[in-house]
């Protein structure tokens, strides 16, 4: 019963609703004076007149500031002002016309705005407590300034050329090493295109253009390396090399470029190029001239052994004969010279044939596979009959396996072990060491011995050829050994050297290079 009682109300209330016999005007209602009802009516039109005139200051500045925030909120506040001004508004005009249903319904609507406003201010109130104040505003403002600034100083003292150009191709920003790289003012280069700066064969496959269509995410590559030609304001092309970068800006995509000017590096590039192909001519007939004077004197030591040999076999060959014949038909000098003659030709033979032998070293072009440890089993096998009668022992580590020439190997090792059991103390067998070790890119042996030692002021002359530090008739040899020895090392990238105490041994020391 009371729901339709109210529902009655609430119909009547609304077929009513401009209805206003209920009610006098208010000018009716009390004893009003004209001061005092004017006062109040002049009061309430001047408080609706200003509710009206905020709403549309509101929507004018939300109009004009596309990045405000709280929209919404701007636009309740909106509503519930223009309600409050419509309340003010129907208290005047009921002095005249007792429209009370129609403000009664006005300030319903103005309470539910009002309520709508205060929850959605509870709502945005933790965001807006989290926003900045003015002054932080104002503090990150000059902090900007100050980093900009910072930065076009670094920007003008780069000694390259950087250029700002956006996604449309139009300089936004150059440094101060632009404008004299290029010849332009700053005001005839930003604004204008890219292309302005480069040769017009370059078209659109500069690398400028050729950047945008790169696959993947722009904003975190960078392209280096770019070389091409740029063009100044003269027309003059230079040489340079670029270094382009993307970057995200609030006006949109920008590429940053970096440029250098390589006139002089092009230049000595031009000039080690040019050198380098002269020296290589130079070097290739160099080498030229020295295998032909090469080939000339082993061709002359060859020649030359031979024909030594031939007239040196034909008078040993008369001295034999007379030393068959007439030894000890003569006086004894006599026999004696014919003895010196056959040891002098001896001498002879050896020292030709080891000169003729030292001359052919090298002469294998090819180099193999060579292991050590056999090169030594052989040398053994050699050196065999000499090893016996001076009781030597040899001795050797593991040695490694290497590139090289096998016969000159062969040759070195030789000679090293049989100057060791030559050289060796009066009374005391010799004994040799042979080890072997890596170091810095070579192998490096060592040949140890117990033998009578070399002085120092000799170390460096042992390896001359033809050097002899003893008399003949306390060690035989032609001087030529140790020669030898430094030749082949030579030949295989390396260097020789000896560490010896007189009258306790020597070591003889020498390298091969891995890389030959």
């Amino acid at each position: 019963m009371i729901q339709y009682y109210c529902m009655n109300q609430f119909f009547d209330f609304f077929s009513r609703l401009l209805d206003t016999s209920d009610w006098p005007p208010r000018w009716h209602c009390g004893k009003w004076t004209e001061f005092h009802g004017w006062l109040y009516i002049i009061s309430d039109l001047l408080v609706w007149s200003a509710y009206f005139a905020i709403p549309f200051i509101i929507i004018r500045f939300i109009s004009r500031r596309h990045d405000a925030q709280f929209i919404r909120l701007y636009f309740l506040f909106a509503a519930f002002i223009l309600a409050c001004g419509a309340t003010h508004f129907f208290d005047a005009v009921t002095f005249w016309f007792p429209v009370y249903r129609i403000n009664a319904l006005v300030r319903a609507i103005t309470g539910i705005i009002s309520w709508v406003t205060v929850f959605y201010l509870i709502k945005v109130l933790p965001i807006a407590n989290s926003l900045r104040t003015a002054h932080e505003l104002e503090e990150e403002v000059e902090q900007r300034k100050k980093a900009e600034s910072k930065f076009r100083n670094f920007l003008e003292r780069v000694p390259d050329s950087i250029i700002v150009v956006n996604d449309d191709g139009l300089i936004q920003l150059v440094n101060a090493k632009t404008v004299t790289m290029f010849g332009y003012d700053r005001e005839e280069m930003i604004g204008h295109h890219i292309e302005r700066l480069l040769p017009e064969r370059y078209g659109s496959l500069h690398p400028f253009r050729r950047f945008k269509t790169y696959p993947g995410p722009q904003s975190t590559e960078v392209a280096e390396g770019f070389e091409l030609f740029a063009m100044r304001k003269d027309g003059q092309e230079f040489p340079v090399e670029l270094t382009l970068s993307p970057m995200e800006t609030e006006e949109g995509p920008m590429l940053t470029a970096s440029i250098r000017d390589v006139s002089e590096k092009k230049q000595l590039e031009k000039v080690i190029r040019d050198t380098n192909i002269t020296l290589e001519r130079k070097v290739k007939q160099r080498t030229e001239e020295l295998e032909r004077k090469n080939k000339e004197l082993e061709q002359f030591a060859y020649v030359a052994s031979h024909d030594m040999q031939e007239p040196l076999r034909t008078t040993a060959s008369f001295v034999d004969l007379l030393r068959k014949q007439y030894k000890g038909k003569l006086d004894e000098n006599a026999d004696k010279y014919l003895d010196y003659i056959v040891q002098s030709s001896d001498r002879m033979k050896i020292l030709i044939r080891d000169l003729l032998d030292y001359s052919r070293l090298g002469r294998e072009k090819e180099k193999r596979q060579v292991d050590c440890n056999s090169i030594i089993e052989q040398v053994k096998a050699d050196l065999n009959r000499v090893i016996r009668e001076s009781q030597a022992e040899i001795r050797s580590g593991k040695l490694p396996l290497l590139d090289g020439f096998p016969t000159e190997l062969k040759l070195l090792f030789q000679n090293l072990v049989s100057n060791s059991i030559k050289f060796r103390r009066p009374g005391i067998p010799p004994t040799v060491a042979i080890n072997a070790s890596r170091c810095n890119g070579a192998w490096q042996f060592s040949v140890t011995d117990n033998g009578i030692g070399i002085e120092s002021q000799y170390q460096e002359k042992i390896f001359v050829i033809f050097q002899r530090l003893h008399n003949r008739t306390d060690y035989e040899g032609s001087g030529i050994g140790l020669a030898h020895c430094k030749k082949i090392v030579e030949l295989h990238g390396g260097q020789i050297w000896v560490e010896s105490i007189p009258g306790e041994g020597s070591t003889f020391h020498f390298t091969i290079s891995e890389i030959q």
